[in-house]
């Protein structure tokens, strides 16, 4: 069985969302073309990603070098680690939702990668760099901005978008082909908000046809 994983990384608010208004319409369109294949929801806004932090690394010298001296805490920390990787890896095709936040991805979704990127698991590095262990699966982007960014030339705003490359080479690094990493941007209806409808429309029809092929 195909399994799809969709990692929301987008908080939680009565607002209307572009990007994940455009991830249903992704997701209805996926449904409908490929009705056997799983499809999981991860919502990193809905729980805690652990970090990589001081408890992290502690847990993983005392797993490596004093695996008996584990505790409690631990040992959850770990198993944590694992179910997140695991279930990645579990998977055949990857879905990042996210606004852009600053010009990059936000907080929570860095974490999750910081938490599945693993070497000897999705990359392996070697004497000419990194090489991927993902070959054959696919990866889509959906991030939305108030401005342009990619869809369209705008000279008011110059700003790079840093969080798509970060995320692209990340897919590119794990093995994910060029053919295989889509993104859509759902850009531009903050900075004009006359053009909602026709933006709204572009990013809707956009969606339906990548969750049709992808």
């Amino acid at each position: 069985m195909t399994t799809l994983l969709i990692v929301l990384a987008h908080p939680h608010t009565d607002d209307f969302s572009w990007s994940l208004a455009t991830t249903e319409k992704f997701k209805e369109a996926y449904r409908q073309t490929n009705p056997s294949d799983k499809i999981i929801i991860r919502d990193l806004f809905a729980e805690k990603v652990p970090a990589l932090d001081n408890e992290t690394f502690a847990a993983w010298k005392r797993n490596k070098y004093t695996p008996d001296l584990l505790n409690v805490a631990d040992k959850n920390l770990l198993h944590r680690h694992e179910e997140y990787l695991e279930e990645f890896l579990s998977a055949d095709k990857y879905v990042f939702v996210n606004p852009m936040y600053n010009g990059f991805v936000t907080a929570e979704l860095k974490q999750y990668i910081d938490v599945i990127a693993v070497p000897r698991k999705l990359f392996r590095y070697t004497e000419n760099g990194p090489i991927g262990l993902l070959e054959g699966k696919k990866s889509l982007h959906i991030q939305s901005a108030g401005g342009f960014y990619h869809n369209e030339q705008d000279p008011t705003h110059m700003a790079n978008d840093l969080g798509a490359a970060y995320i692209d080479q990340t897919m590119k690094m794990v093995g994910i082909t060029d053919e295989n990493r889509k993104q859509l941007f759902v850009e531009g209806y903050a900075r004009y908000p006359e053009r909602s409808a026709e933006l709204k429309e572009k990013a809707f029809t956009n969606a339906e046809k990548i969750g049709q092929s992808f």
